[in-house]
């Protein structure tokens, strides 16, 4: 694509550019007829330094940022002057990628938002520069918006490193944003009753493919659905081509805060009822029968008298100590 007017080739697109200053005149001659001990030469005035720190690069969110693949980010910083009178900054957009895998690392796509423009714009060169107009003590806010490939590795790092000067030069205020990829964690619809059949596929193909597929969970308490943790919807769902029973990905990522209370057991005294017959499984009456006399749900408890003891002794275990042989006629607990 060709550059804006008055541009070099590497400042990209979207550039913002004034036109170009006048020349200063040269300095006239002296005249031939004027005496040398006479003639005195107009000293030019030295250019004003800019001030320092007159410039500020701040974040309009983290500076660094955690995603997954395919996901669109949106990353912004705003440009204020600290100068008494409006001027131009020289902005800086440098874009760096680096990924844990060498020479593997996925390109992400990037657009930006100059200030003025409705439309964001998008970003091929390594870097650009642009001119942006201040006014003292506005913030001019400056908008990326970046996609996380598909083909991005745990860890892969993309950074917008931006740098603004003062038109007339003086010390630069920089600014990094950064997105590292990170895994997501993505449920899979299966057939009811195939979880375990569905997962143990996923996973002998997990094992050819470890950078798709990093682990598998199926929960017991929750029929019909297997979790992968993996790097991208678009991995798994080409993983789960032909495998019998699988019924395609859940849209959207599934957080860990959802996920968290499947990898607890759940104790719960639901479904006894008193009179009920139970065989303890823990413990050190495990393999015993017993009824069940009481039922504590506040505490996940059951109170049970062993059948074959010559001496009924009440015993008081933890809900899931015990396994329903018999629902006996009784009242349940409260």
């Amino acid at each position: 694509m060709g550059s804006v007017a008055g541009q070099t080739p590497e400042e990209g697109i979207g550039l913002l550019g004034g036109p170009p200053k006048p020349a200063p005149a040269p300095a006239a001659a002296p005249a031939a007829s004027t005496p040398a001990v006479a003639a005195t030469a107009e000293v030019p005035a030295l250019a004003k330094p800019s001030p320092v720190g007159l410039l500020s690069l701040k974040a309009a969110d983290d500076t660094e940022r955690h995603v997954t693949a395919g996901t669109v980010t949106t990353l912004s910083a705003v440009l204020t002057s600290g100068h008494t009178e409006p001027g131009e900054a020289s902005l800086s957009i440098e874009i760096v990628y680096a990924s844990t895998y060498p020479g593997e690392g996925a390109e992400w796509p990037i657009r930006w938002l100059p200030p003025g423009k409705r439309h964001f714009l998008p970003i091929v060169a390594a870097k650009t520069r642009a001119a942006i107009s201040l006014t003292p003590g506005v913030g001019v806010p400056v908008s990326f918006e970046v996609t996380a490939p598909v083909g991005i590795r745990y860890g892969d790092r993309f950074e917008v490193r931006l740098s603004a000067s003062w038109g007339d030069g003086g010390p630069a205020t920089k600014l990094s944003l950064a997105l590292v990829a990170r895994q997501a964690v993505l449920a899979i619809k299966t057939s009811r009753g195939y979880e375990r059949e569905v997962a143990d596929t996923l996973l002998a193909r997990a094992e050819e493919k470890p950078d798709v597929v990093f682990a598998l969970l199926v929960p017991a308490a929750l029929r019909g659905y297997v979790f992968a943790e993996g790097m991208s919807f678009e991995g798994v769902r080409e993983m789960l081509k032909g495998i019998r029973k699988a019924r395609g990905l859940v849209d959207g990522e599934t957080t860990l805060k959802e996920v968290e209370p499947l990898l607890v057991p759940r104790i719960t005294v639901e479904g006894f009822v008193e009179g009920a017959i139970v065989e303890l499984i823990a413990g050190p009456f495990k393999g015993e029968k017993a009824r069940v006399k009481k039922i504590d749900q506040g505490k996940e408890e059951i109170t049970v008298e062993l059948i074959e003891a010559v001496v009924p002794i009440p015993v008081t275990v933890r809900g899931d100590h015990v396994r329903m042989l018999e629902r006996g006629g009784g009242k349940s607990g409260g």
